[in-house]
């Protein structure tokens, strides 16, 4: 299984380093389940640090936490065309989705992957894509 983290909830990890949480990404690990980052949800972690005071101590949390991942994983082709069919599903529905939560949920689905998150609203519109919740 591949399990894809959320930037919302990368965040969390490298912020606050919840024991639950943390458990159950080792015991994925341990299962030989991949957990991964969307190379989009890199973009938005180094952004993000490069916009703070202390560029290079939040640089350095994000590759810590990048090194302890499976892979970060390119955007591709396959990505790029759930892209599109997500967006266009939207736009057919009346609705407006944030560009990076697509493209995530996009390449999630692109892989197979079930999308870890704490902001399901974010992504329950979405057709096909698994979507786990944080443990308890």
């Amino acid at each position: 299984m591949i399990i894809m983290i959320s930037a919302d909830t990368c965040r969390l990890i490298m912020k606050e380093r919840p024991e639950t949480l943390l458990a159950q990404l080792q015991q994925w690990s341990e299962q030989s389940d991949e957990v991964v980052i969307s190379a989009i949800t890199y973009a938005e972690l180094v952004a993000a640090a490069l916009l703070t005071a202390d560029q290079a101590a939040h640089m350095a949390l994000v590759q810590e936490f990048s090194d302890r991942l499976e892979d970060i994983v390119p955007w591709d082709r396959d990505a790029v065309d759930a892209y599109t069919r997500i967006q266009l599903q939207a736009m057919e529905a009346g609705h407006t989705l944030n560009m990076n939560d697509a493209m995530v949920a996009a390449h999630a689905l692109s892989l197979e992957a079930k999308l870890l998150t704490q902001n399901r609203k974010q992504f329950d519109s979405i057709p096909g894509l698994e979507i786990l919740d944080l443990p308890a």
